[in-house]
């Protein structure tokens, strides 16, 4: 038998399943014509625990960022407080440079971070769907994380007429998942159907 990982939570489901066992979310269709059942009309409810992985857990900028704030803010704050209590003008000197610095640097990577994850959210929450096709699979070696590089998986979809593509890149690309010539759900936002996202999501 095979098994399927969930898009949503990484929960191990037979490949036969039409819902997560966890999540309750929907999973991909078998690769072919077919995309499987519609998407919900917007707004649609996602599974909580995706947001959390595009907000936090997969989101490597927002983590880096983290780690800077819990670093530099005690620097900012507690260093100066304490060299202007002593008179020790260099406490103040490195709270104010380095955990200035520290704290600018990843109040900035949180805020982009988080914008781009919010944006990636949106069409699952709110965009209309219509069907697409995979045109083009390959290896982005221009991404590179631990020595590891995604799947780039390019896809079309047409609104109003007019054809667009878009990609999304895959960690956990497996043959089951997706293939060149596969359709499926495509939701796109209706004030800029430019952004968009295959439903379910592709991990």
């Amino acid at each position: 038998m095979e098994f399927l990982n969930c898009p949503w939570c990484d929960q191990r489901n037979k490949s036969t399943d039409l819902e997560c066992r966890k999540c309750g979310g929907p999973l991909p269709a078998p690769i072919g014509d077919d995309p499987g059942p519609n998407p919900p009309f917007p707004p649609r409810k996602i599974p909580s625990g995706y947001r959390w992985r595009m907000l936090v857990s997969n989101a490597v900028l927002n983590l880096v960022g983290g780690i800077f704030l819990l670093v530099g803010l005690p620097f900012a704050v507690i260093f100066p407080i304490v060299g202007i209590a002593t008179g020790m003008l260099l406490f103040v000197l490195i709270g104010g440079g380095l955990g200035g610095v520290f704290t600018i640097l990843g109040g900035g990577m949180l805020f982009f971070g988080i914008r781009d994850g919010l944006s990636k959210i949106r069409p699952f929450e709110h965009g209309l769907a219509t069907v697409g096709e995979v045109v083009e699979m390959y290896r982005d070696h221009s991404i590179s994380i631990n020595g590891r590089n995604p799947m780039a998986i390019v896809y079309t979809y047409t609104v109003h007429g007019i054809e667009y593509e878009d990609q999304v890149h895959s960690w956990k690309y497996g043959k089951q998942t997706q293939a060149v010539g596969n359709r499926v759900h495509v939701l796109y936002l209706p004030d800029d159907p430019h952004q968009s996202v295959i439903y379910p999501p592709v991990t």
